[in-house]
C-alpha cells in the first residue's frame, strides 16, 4: 500500500492512469487485484463493494486518498 501511495503523489489523476499504476504495483509485488482493490476501497469509503477502484480513486480528491493510506498504515505499524 505504501507503494501504491507513492506512486499516487505523481501519477495523473484520471480513471486510466490510476488503472495502470494499481495493475503497476500488483504486478510488482505479485499481488492478485482484490488484495490490493479491496483495503483501498475500505480506507475510501468504508465498504468493500463499489464500482470500479480505479473510477472510484479519482472521485475523492488526491490528497485525501494519500492521506487515509497514509493514516491506515500508520495504525498497521502502531
Amino acid at each position: 500500500m505504501r507503494d501504491l501511495a507513492q506512486q499516487f503523489a505523481s501519477v495523473a489523476w484520471d480513471p486510466a492512469s490510476i488503472s495502470a499504476t494499481i495493475k503497476e504495483v500488483i504486478g510488482k509485488h505479485g499481488l492478485k487485484m482484490p488484495k490490493l482493490a479491496m483495503p483501498l476501497r475500505v480506507m475510501l469509503t468504508g465498504q468493500t463493494q463499489t464500482p470500479s477502484v480505479d473510477a472510484l480513486v479519482t472521485l475523492f480528491p488526491r490528497e485525501m486518498v494519500l492521506s487515509r493510506i497514509e493514516k491506515n498504515l500508520a495504525k498497521k505499524t502502531a
